[in-house]
C-alpha cells in the first residue's frame, strides 16, 4: 500500500483531469487530498486558493483513491459548521493548516479542541517569518531582480545583496520600499511543544521549510532549504522523539532536500522514527522522494510504515 499523505488538486502539474493518471503512473494507491484556505493572505500574489470544493469533487468521483482533508482558515467565521458538514460527507482530517496564526492563538485552540473531540489528525505547515521583495515583473531586469532577491542560489544571493546594499547604501531606499513583511506560518517550536502537551490525543503531522530546516540545530537563517551534513540534531527531531503525537510528512522541496542532504542522517532518522514519518510529495513531481527513502536501507516492515501504513493508522 502506497499513500501520498500530502497532495493537492489544481496545484502545480496535478489537476482534476490528470489526478488519477498521476496516481496510477506513480503507482500510488491512495492520497490525502488537502486544502489551503486563507481569508486574507499576506502575499496575495503567491497564494493558491486550494478550496475544499475541489477536494470534495475529486473525492466524490474517486472515493476509493481519495482521502479528503479540510483545514479552514482559523479566522473564518462559522468554520466549525463548515467542517462538520464535510465530515458528514466523508472527510477524515484537518489539513493543510497553513495560517499566519501562532500556536498560542485562541482560534488555534478552537481548531485543536475540534480535532480532539472528533479524533482528526492535523497536517500543518511551518514557515519562518521573512521580508519578501516585490517588484513589477514587467521586463527582464525586474524578473532577474526578483529571482536574485527572493531565493536564487538557495537564498545566498539575497544574503550578499543585502550586505552590499547595507554597506554601500546604494538602492537601499528602493529596496526597503519594496519589502513586504511576512509573519510566518504556525510559529514557533515552543508554541508547538505546548500544544503537543496540551493535546496528547491529537496527532500533528508537520510539513514545511521551517520544520525541515530544524532537523539540525541552529540552521542558517538565510538558506531556504538546509544543506550539508547534520552535525547536531535540531528541535524538529527532538520533538518527534519526545512526543508520541508528532509526525512529519516528507513532502515539498524542503522535505526532499532535508532527506537528501546527509545520507547517514537520513538513514538513522528514517530507521529510528519510521513509525512517525509519512510519505508525501506536495505535488513536487520532479523530485524522487520514494527513491531517496528506499535508498536508506530500511527493513521491509519499516518501509511499509512510511509508504502507507502510518497514514492509514492516523485516519479512523
Amino acid at each position: 500500500m502506497k499513500i501520498d499523505a500530502h497532495l493537492h488538486v489544481n496545484y502545480g502539474k496535478i489537476n482534476k483531469i490528470n489526478l488519477i493518471d498521476y496516481l496510477d503512473k506513480s503507482k500510488t494507491d491512495r492520497c490525502w487530498l488537502l486544502t489551503w484556505d486563507e481569508i486574507k493572505p499576506t502575499y496575495e500574489e503567491l497564494y493558491e486558493d486550494l478550496n475544499v470544493n475541489m477536494v470534495l469533487e475529486a473525492y466524490n468521483k474517486y472515493p476509493e483513491r481519495i482521502i479528503p482533508f479540510y483545514a479552514p482558515d482559523p479566522n473564518r467565521k462559522n468554520w466549525k459548521n463548515a467542517i462538520t458538514k464535510y465530515i458528514d460527507k466523508g472527510f477524515k482530517g484537518i489539513g493543510e493548516l497553513k495560517s499566519t496564526c501562532t500556536w498560542s492563538d485562541d482560534n488555534i485552540t478552537r481548531i485543536l479542541d475540534f480535532a480532539d473531540k472528533n479524533n482528526m489528525p492535523i497536517v500543518f505547515h511551518m514557515e519562518r517569518e521573512n521580508d519578501h521583495f516585490f517588484i513589477n515583473k514587467s521586463n527582464p531586469v525586474n524578473i532577474f531582480l526578483d529571482k536574485i532577491l527572493n531565493g536564487a542560489l538557495n537564498g545566498l544571493t539575497r544574503k550578499y545583496a543585502e550586505i552590499f546594499i547595507n554597506k554601500t547604501g546604494l538602492f537601499k531606499k528602493s529596496f526597503n520600499k519594496r519589502l513586504k513583511h511576512f509573519p510566518g506560518y504556525m510559529l514557533d517550536f515552543a508554541g508547538l511543544e505546548t500544544r503537543l502537551k496540551q493535546y496528547p490525543g491529537v496527532n500533528f503531522i508537520a510539513h514545511g521549510p521551517e520544520f525541515w530546516n530544524n532537523i539540525e540545530k541552529n540552521p542558517d537563517p538565510y538558506k531556504i532549504t538546509g544543506t550539508g551534513k547534520v552535525k547536531t540534531k535540531g528541535i524538529a527531531v527532538e520533538l518527534m522523539e519526545e512526543y508520541n503525537n508528532l509526525y512529519a510528512d516528507t513532502s515539498g522541496k524542503s522535505g526532499f532536500y532535508a532527506l537528501k542532504r546527509d545520507s547517514r542522517f537520513t538513514r538513522d532518522f528514517l530507521n529510528d522514527l519510521n513509525h512517525k514519518i509519512l510519505f508525501g510529495t506536495d505535488n513536487e513531481t520532479r523530485y524522487p522522494f520514494e527513491k531517496i527513502i528506499r535508498n536508506a536501507g530500511l527493513s521491509s516492515n519499516k518501509l511499509k510504515k512510511i509508504m502507507g501504513e502510518n497514514a492509514l493508522s492516523l485516519i479512523k
